[in-house]
């Protein structure tokens, strides 16, 4: 139990200071990509320290549907709507529409999906994690989840993957392999490993937040007309 708390906790502080980096460069830069990055790990942050407490003191409706929202739903969405603005930027106005639709459609999956207080009593007695198909009795949160999840990755992943070989900066790879890591989560519910989701999860934004930071590096001479619309 111990061990799943501590690395939801050093998971919640590797997003948050993820998201505290893109937040200066958008600041700095207004590049639609590093906001929605930046909300993205910011509700990843959130997420952890959800799972953080569900750990550590036991499941309510409320740490549960925090959880739900801010670590499965709308994150992934989010980080797929950054990738988009990468690959595509002039079509920034739809790719923010996307991105809202998926927050009004997630927050109101939430909302008519009452959580089942049984279901979390009994994952707090194996000290696990409620299942989404149970806690929430077949509603509309579990059912938008694994549609949006898996498109929402497949964005980052073949975005990333394509990103990374054409601008010859490698280390964008990272990112893909970040989130290939963080969607193994579900395995390990799958199989009854509860306390691992909490590490691959913290494992996974730290290969992302270094895929960042290695792409952000000063590409080799010759490099830097392909890099530039990488950064």
């Amino acid at each position: 139990m111990m061990l799943a708390v501590s690395f939801a906790l050093v998971g919640a502080v590797v997003a948050g200071a993820f998201a505290a980096e893109l937040a200066r460069q958008w600041t700095e830069r207004r590049r639609h990509h590093a906001l929605a990055w930046s909300l993205a790990l910011s509700l990843y942050s959130v997420g952890m320290l959800a799972l953080a407490v569900g750990f550590g003191r036991g499941w309510s409706p409320t740490s549960f549907s925090v959880y739900w929202v801010a670590g499965a739903l709308l994150n992934v969405p989010l980080l797929a709507v950054g990738q988009l603005h990468l690959l595509d930027e002039r079509r920034a106005a739809l790719w923010w529409t996307i991105g809202g639709l998926a927050a009004v459609w997630s927050l109101a999956a939430v909302a008519l999906s009452p959580v089942d207080s049984a279901v979390l009593a009994a994952a707090d007695a194996r000290g696990g994690i409620p299942a989404g198909r149970e806690a929430f009795a077949g509603g509309l949160a579990y059912q938008v989840l694994r549609p949006m999840t898996m498109l929402g990755s497949l964005v980052v992943l073949i975005g990333s993957v394509y990103s990374g070989v054409r601008t010859r900066r490698y280390g964008i790879l990272l990112i893909a392999l970040g989130v290939a890591v963080s969607a193994t989560s579900s395995r390990f519910l799958v199989a009854g490993r509860d306390e691992m989701v909490a590490v691959v999860l913290a494992v996974g934004v730290t290969i992302m937040y270094a895929g960042f930071r290695a792409a952000r590096r000063a590409p080799r001479p010759g490099r830097r007309a392909a890099a530039v619309n990488a950064a």
